[in-house]
């Protein structure tokens, strides 16, 4: 599709909260495979996410933001300065029944995201109903992965496959305390009747945002389980690592035969990263069996003090194509919502540009 907005996967599946909204409607496009979420906020404000599920938990989208009028909905693309060019404005005209989007003017050669077109509304239930079975698909396409890497996979890749099921669910948890926020309750009665009930919040299972967080933490669950190792992979320490949840690890050797070590990590934004830098001794390094381990025990990098104590323990093991990462530091709310540890799929060093 020319010119569709794609924005980072994982970035994407923590984008726009609707806590601030007035008014919430979802819109679907069958045919198109095509979801569109109309926000109407406060003075006529509102805000337009299109999102396509070629792929369940597909998180490519295009956002949007404008204004209501009495001729209907005109908006155009939302940028992150305003003084960037926001491309083509859009009209919508809203009915009870669907939203039909077009160019606000047919101008040749104007760049056109894939968003005109006709989108039917539906209720919550159905929302709620075509989240979950986005979720079903995703988790139908993970097990899938799985299958064909046991079944046809190396043994390079073999080896990350049965630790990284048990893990799964520890690591879905871990993304959808970051990814997801409840929905709050509705505000309660100025003056309650003597027989009204107390307002609620909906719970996650009756939420259709709740499932389709679900299904793009799958996504990407699935994404890295359908990559395959690099054959040029030889089991050496050496080489860049990442987990597909926003984890990467960077591995030298030294002359001498140390490790430098440097671990980062965006669970989703930047208030969820983290970045710790380590070097392990080569008397710390070990290998029995192909499988290689190593250990360090050291300081936490914003210690001033040399005399501060060593808190923060960082275990590696490299095994057929992947590298087992485990990092004990003190607990914060910081470091939970950006954690490090997780099995990180081996590339190599990128070769050294040419000027």
């Amino acid at each position: 599709m020319p010119l569709l907005t794609r924005h980072f996967a994982l970035f994407l599946c923590f984008a726009l909260p609707l806590a601030a909204a007035t008014k919430v409607n979802h819109y679907h496009d069958e045919a198109g495979g095509r979801h569109l979420t109309l926000t109407e906020k406060e003075s006529n404000r509102v805000e337009v996410l299109v999102r396509w599920n070629f792929d369940p938990g597909s998180t490519t989208t295009w956002a949007g933001h404008g204004e209501k009028r009495e001729s209907g909905l005109l908006f155009a693309a939302t940028v992150a300065d305003e003084a960037q060019d926001r491309g083509p404005f859009f009209t919508a005209k809203v009915t009870d029944t669907k939203i039909l989007v077009a160019f606000r003017a047919e101008k040749p050669d104007q760049p056109d995201p894939g968003i005109r077109g006709e989108f039917r509304r539906i209720s919550e239930e159905k929302w709620l109903q075509l989240s979950k079975k986005e979720f079903q698909a995703a988790e139908a396409r993970l097990d899938a992965a799985w299958k064909n890497t046991m079944r046809d996979g190396r043994t390079d890749d073999k080896a990350l496959v049965p630790d990284w099921k048990l893990r799964w669910p520890k690591l879905r948890e871990l993304w959808m305390k970051n990814a997801y926020t409840p929905p709050s309750p509705p505000p309660a009665e100025a003056k309650p009747g003597p027989f009204s009930k107390p307002a609620t919040a909906t719970p996650p299972d009756k939420d259709g945002n709740y499932w389709l967080k679900m299904a793009q933490a799958t996504m990407l669950a699935y994404s890295f389980n359908e990559q395959r190792v690099d054959v040029k992979n030889d089991g050496g320490w050496d080489g860049e690592y990442d987990d597909g949840f926003g984890g990467h690890v960077t591995i030298r050797t030294a002359k001498d035969g140390h490790l430098r070590v440097g671990l980062t990590c965006t669970r989703g934004t930047e208030a969820q990263g983290s970045d710790l830098n380590v070097e392990i001794p080569a008397a710390a390094l070990k290998q029995k069996n192909g499988t290689r381990t190593a250990e360090v025990t050291t300081r936490l990098p914003e210690a001033e003090s040399p005399d501060a104590p060593k808190s923060v323990r960082v275990m590696l093991r490299r095994e057929g194509g992947g590298l087992w990462v485990d990092v004990s530091r003190p607990v914060t709310a910081a470091t939970q919502a950006a954690w490090l540890d997780g099995i990180y799929r081996w590339s190599p060093v990128p070769a050294p540009s040419v000027e």
